[in-house]
């Protein structure tokens, strides 16, 4: 419930307005009672916990061009007529190439003694021929002229390349929950991307070039197969694209390799004990499966459409897709079950917005923010009419507020918005800009796009892309307060008299 005290601490906030862009004064009709009803049914009604079980434990892991990946599109569109969302749809963005999923992985290290393999095959990578054995060669080349010691020497061995690491214990541990003083440090910006220059460029294209004829030469020679190690300790798996995944969507006639990734613990205890003279020896066996019968992807759509501004659109959206160590849970189902459960809240509470509230799920994120790049290439025409895209990727934590993405006249709009959930933890309205997710499709063609700032909870150490990202790793209460915060803030920007402003255009270059 909405206490009195927020009230008042709103009605003084709002007496001192911050400015907006040129100086002016922006108050928002921040509206108390909808603030209460949403808190409401989002904090004691929810159907976070059954949306995001089902999306899980039923559905499970949703690598775009996959199986499950359709299963899921159909699924939310059928929960989202069941709500009597309108203009559900599952829409194809375009080809996104030949699809790929796990049936079955066994394997065991054979020599110097015998242990199951800890591992799984990484995406668009091929099938073993049954159980294959074969030793552990490390391929130190550092250019292709290298590569003529290995000619004859590799055929049926598991191939490794990657030097170990330092590892060791944590001993400073990230905190779970971001300390209020750093949310609210103005000095704190994300740093802004800076793009490689001209030589950090050549070396990066040079290592690719030598990358892909290493994996052609391995190819040719017939080796077993590859072999990586994991990005996380304590045997957590981390599986995502092998070698050449492209290629392999782009080109079905292109027959890669089998790629295995270990857990860092036993593929630097192969590395040691190559080091001290010892073959080690493995076998696997190794089942994928190919899909081809449909080489488009999808994303769900719905709408609440609007009323006197249903023309113009505010959008809310999440990815749908994941990789498969687990089964996408904090890495985005967490934030596809929010966007549900933010547009269910408004449909049942019968709040009829201004603007259209438009929800998109989209698919092929993990692949370079696909699925929404193309929605936004495809509806080109439409975009000047989006106020807003606000979106959820940063696993389950809480809200505890935004980024502005550098749009300085959004910050003083979003702080009054986020004003009544203080008691929530939703207290700062960051400056500067946040990256990696489908927010960023939107603000590349100049629509006004945001991604909320989260607790970060395990995301970064435990469960982002890994086998650990289960429905065990949701915070349920989080996911209740997320979708509560998504519902008004969406309700609110559909409500207000103006679009969300856009950022200036950038001036153009000084002529000679």
């Amino acid at each position: 419930m909405l206490c009195p005290r927020l009230s008042i601490a709103l009605t003084s906030v709002l007496l001192a307005l911050p400015a907006g862009a040129g100086g002016q004064v922006v108050q928002e009709r921040v509206d108390l009672a909808v603030v209460q009803r949403i808190r409401d049914a989002g904090m004691s009604r929810s159907q976070v916990t059954e949306l995001a079980s089902y999306l899980t434990d039923v559905i499970g892991p949703r690598l775009t061009g996959s199986s499950n990946m359709r299963r899921a599109n159909d699924w939310t569109a059928e929960q989202c007529r069941g709500w009597g969302l309108a203009n559900v749809t599952v829409e194809p963005w375009g080809r996104f190439g030949r699809g790929w999923e796990r049936v079955s992985f066994s394997g065991r290290i054979l020599d110097p003694y015998i242990q199951p393999l800890q591992g799984s095959a990484l995406a668009w990578s091929a099938s073993t021929r049954g159980t294959i054995t074969g030793p552990v060669v490390f391929l130190d080349v550092n250019d292709t002229a290298d590569l003529a010691k290995y000619r004859g020497k590799v055929r049926g061995a598991w191939i490794v390349r990657d030097t170990a690491i330092a590892v060791g214990p944590d001993f400073d541990p990230s905190p779970l929950r971001t300390p209020v003083d750093r949310l609210l440090d103005t000095a704190r910006q994300q740093p802004a991307f800076t793009p490689p220059g001209p030589e950090q460029q050549a070396r990066m294209q040079a290592q690719q070039q030598l990358g892909r004829r290493i994996y052609d030469f391995l190819r040719a020679e017939r080796a077993a197969g590859v072999l990586s190690y994991s990005s996380r300790q304590y045997a957590i798996l981390r599986p995502q694209g092998g070698p050449a995944a492209q290629a392999v969507r782009d080109t079905l006639s292109f027959t890669p390799l089998p790629a295995i990734q270990l857990s860092q613990e036993q593929y630097f205890q192969l590395l040691r004990n190559l080091k001290r003279g010892i073959t080690p020896r493995v076998e696997a066996n190794v089942q994928n499966r190919w899909l081809t019968t449909d080489l488009q992807a999808y994303n769900t759509l719905a709408e609440i459409p609007g009323s006197d501004l249903k023309d113009q659109v505010v959008m809310l959206g999440a990815h749908l897709d994941s990789w498969f160590g687990g089964t996408g849970a904090t890495d985005n189902g967490a934030g596809s079950v929010v966007m549900m459960e933010a547009i269910r809240i408004i449909k049942t509470l019968g709040l009829q917005p201004r603007r259209t509230i438009r929800m998109a799920l989209w698919s092929g994120e993990e692949q370079g923010l696909l699925g929404s790049r193309a929605w936004v290439k495809n509806h080109g025409a439409e975009l000047d009419k989006v106020s807003a895209y606000v979106n959820v990727d940063n696993g389950t934590g809480k809200i505890r507020g935004i980024w502005n993405q550098s749009n300085d006249a959004a910050a003083p709009i979003f702080e009054q918005i986020l004003w009544p959930f203080r008691d929530l933890g939703v207290v700062a309205v960051r400056r500067g800009n946040t990256g990696g997710t489908d927010h960023l499709a939107f603000d590349a063609a100049g629509v006004p796009g945001f991604n909320f700032v989260q607790d970060p909870i395990e995301y970064g150490t435990r469960t982002h892309h890994t086998d650990a990202d289960t429905f065990e790793r949701l915070l349920i209460d989080d996911l209740k307060q997320a979708a509560t915060v998504v519902a008004y803030t969406v309700y609110h920007l559909a409500m207000r008299d103006e679009m969300m402003p856009r950022k200036p255009a950038a001036a153009a270059p000084a002529g000679n």
